[in-house]
């Protein structure tokens, strides 16, 4: 069966990403994960009408496909969301080629204007992660990368961040030695990370008293 693809963009439908970043674990393969998406896309819009906006996926597609060639592969997200897939490569260079295509986004002038004359700009903040520095399964990668995505843009957007470290605290002060001997248990048997497992455990919490996920 083959893939599904965006209509305005011509990149794949973000659920393929999933299945994609299974098949290449199954193949035991390195690669990186870069999550996107455009800064201020409802201003764009409102000031420069939708016509703009939609240029603006379409010069982001393109750069995707020009800065990451295949084997890479690029995923239309949800609202103004993109992914690409860097097969056999690490975080670094994934860093290094969303740096290079935050910087053509932003130094590319589309010839928009606002109703009072100003000029339109735009800009793309970026995060990224990779398999199996930040996790074992899919899941893990697109979070580390999404928590990244999420600091550039806390950080005053039109910047790329990478993964780091999770810190959790000590799980000693939260559970009880039979909690803890079970959850190893679990994560021996199943061979996912201890932390995996419970962030899995918090966003389901989270999900049932209908709580954001950031």
């Amino acid at each position: 069966m083959g893939r599904s693809f965006d209509k305005l963009t011509g990149l794949i439908a973000e659920n393929e990403l999933n299945g994609e970043m299974e098949a290449l674990i199954d193949k035991g393969g390195d690669f990186a994960l870069v999550a996107l998406d455009i800064d201020n896309l409802l201003a764009i819009n409102r000031d420069y009408g939708h016509e703009a906006g939609d240029e603006v996926f379409r010069l982001i597609s393109k750069n995707i496909k020009n800065i990451f060639p295949e084997p890479c592969l690029g995923f239309r997200g949800t609202r103004d969301a993109f992914e690409i897939l860097m097969p056999n490569s690490g975080k670094e260079l994934a860093f290094l080629k969303a740096e290079e295509l935050r910087k053509i986004i932003c130094e590319t002038k589309l010839g928009f204007a606002s109703a009072g004359g100003e000029p339109m700009s735009q800009s793309i903040s970026a995060g990224v992660s990779s398999y199996p520095e930040d996790g074992s399964r899919p899941a893990d990668i697109y979070r580390r990368a999404d928590s990244a995505l999420l600091r550039a843009k806390k950080s005053g957007r039109n910047t790329v961040c990478l993964a780091r470290e999770e810190k959790l605290m000590p799980k000693t002060s939260h559970y009880t030695q039979a909690q803890l001997e079970k959850l190893a248990c679990i994560s021996e048997t199943i061979n996912v990370g201890e932390a995996a497992l419970l962030r899995e455990a918090l966003d389901d919490l989270l999900k049932k008293y209908d709580a954001p996920i950031l």
